[in-house]
C-alpha cells in the first residue's frame, strides 16, 4: 500500500476516533445535567422513565449518524458506540443517585460497556485496515452471548428471591477490585501490545511482528488472557452468582489453557530462543497453564529450520544439548 493510501486512512481513521469522543462526551454532559434535574432538583426515583428520557435526549445524534453516515458498517459502530454510552451513563447515574437493590448489576453495565468500548478503540487504532464491522466484539460469538445473558439471569432471579444472600459486602469488593484488575490487564495488554495484539491466533509471522515484552507483558506473558480471566470471574463474584462464578471459572481456565499451549508453540516458531527465555522468566499468572519442555524443544528446531543463520547460535545448541542430556538420563531412570 502507498504513502498516500495510508496517510488517507489515518486521516479517515483519526476523524472517525473524534467523532466517538465527541459522542462520549455530549453522552457525559447530557446524563450527567438530566441527572442533577431529575434526581436532585425534581426528587423522582423512577429509573425507567429517566432511561426513556435520556434515550429522548441521545435521538438527536442517533439521527445525525443515519443522515451523515454512508457506509452501514460504520453507521452499525456509531450506533452501537453511542447505546453503550447511554448504558453506562445510565447505569452510573442510577448507582450515585438511586438507592436500589440492583446496583451490582448496574456495576456489571458499567465494566461490560467499558470493555466493549476499548476493544472497539484499540481495533480502530490498531487494525483500522482490517476493522470489522462488530468491531466492539458483541457478538463475537454465541457463547459469549449466552454466557453474558445466563449471568444477568442468575443475578436477577437470585435477587429476586434470595435478596439478603446476595447483599454480602466483603464478596461484592473482593469481586470488584477482581473487575478492576482484570480490566487493567486487559486494557493495558491492547494498547501495549498494539498491533502485534490480535484476537485470533496468528499461525504465520507478519513482518511487523514484534515479541513485546515491557510494560504489563513484563509482569505476565499472556495479559490480556489473564485480565479477561480475572475480570470475567471478578464480575461474577462481585454479583455473588454462585453458579457462574464456578462455570466461569471452569469454563475459562480450559478455554485459556488450550488456546495458551496451542499460541507459545507458534510463539518459539516464530521468535525461537528468544521466547523460550521470555517465557522462563515470565509467567502466565494463572496456574496449571503451561506447555511441556518436549512441545518446546520440538518448535525450537522448527524455528532453525526456517532461519538457517541461527543453527551456528551457541545459546540454541546449549539449550537443545541440555534438553537432549536431560531426556536421555530421565530415559535410564526410568
Amino acid at each position: 500500500m502507498d504513502e498516500f493510501r495510508l496517510l488517507e486512512l489515518k486521516e479517515y481513521r483519526d476523524k472517525i476516533i473524534k467523532k466517538h469522543i465527541i459522542f462520549i462526551i455530549l453522552s457525559f454532559i447530557i446524563c450527567n445535567s438530566l441527572s442533577l434535574i431529575y434526581f436532585l432538583k425534581l426528587k423522582k426515583n423512577n429509573t425507567f422513565l429517566f432511561l426513556f428520557i435520556l434515550i429522548i435526549f441521545h435521538s438527536p445524534m442517533f439521527i445525525f449518524v443515519l443522515l451523515t453516515e454512508k457506509k452501514p458498517k460504520k453507521i452499525y459502530q456509531y450506533l452501537m458506540g453511542i447505546s453503550l454510552i447511554l448504558i453506562l451513563c445510565y447505569s452510573l447515574s442510577i448507582i450515585l443517585f438511586v438507592k436500589t437493590i440492583y446496583y451490582q448489576l448496574y456495576l456489571y453495565f458499567i465494566t461490560l460497556c467499558i470493555y466493549h468500548y476499548s476493544e472497539f478503540f484499540s481495533e480502530l487504532l490498531f487494525h483500522f485496515k482490517d476493522l470489522q464491522k462488530d468491531a466492539f466484539l458483541i457478538y463475537q460469538n454465541k457463547n459469549w452471548v449466552i454466557s453474558t445473558l445466563s449471568s444477568f439471569i442468575e443475578y436477577i432471579i437470585e435477587t429476586f428471591f434470595f435478596h439478603k444472600y446476595k447483599d454480602i459486602k466483603l464478596l461484592f469488593i473482593i469481586g470488584l477490585i477482581m473487575t478492576i484488575i482484570g480490566q487493567y490487564f486487559r486494557i493495558a495488554a491492547l494498547f501495549t501490545g498494539k498491533s502485534n495484539f490480535t484476537h485470533k491466533i496468528q499461525m504465520y509471522k507478519r513482518k511487523n511482528h514484534v515479541l513485546v515484552k515491557h510494560g504489563v507483558y513484563s509482569i505476565c506473558r499472556h495479559p490480556s488472557y489473564f485480565g479477561f480471566f480475572i475480570w470475567s470471574v471478578g464480575i461474577e463474584v462481585m454479583c455473588v452468582n454462585p453458579l457462574c462464578i464456578i462455570a466461569f471459572t471452569y469454563i475459562l481456565f480450559n478455554f485459556f489453557k488450550n488456546r495458551i499451549q496451542v499460541e507459545e508453540k507458534y510463539l518459539i516458531k516464530f521468535f525461537g530462543i528468544e521466547y523460550i527465555k521470555y517465557r522462563r522468566e515470565v509467567g502466565v499468572l494463572i496456574p496449571f497453564i503451561d506447555i511441556d519442555k518436549e512441545t518446546e524443544k520440538e518448535n525450537l528446531i522448527i524455528y532453525l529450520e526456517e532461519h538457517e543463520d541461527e543453527k551456528n547460535n551457541e545459546e540454541i545448541k546449549n539449550f537443545l544439548n541440555d534438553k537432549n542430556e536431560k531426556t536421555e538420563e530421565k530415559k535410564k531412570n526410568e
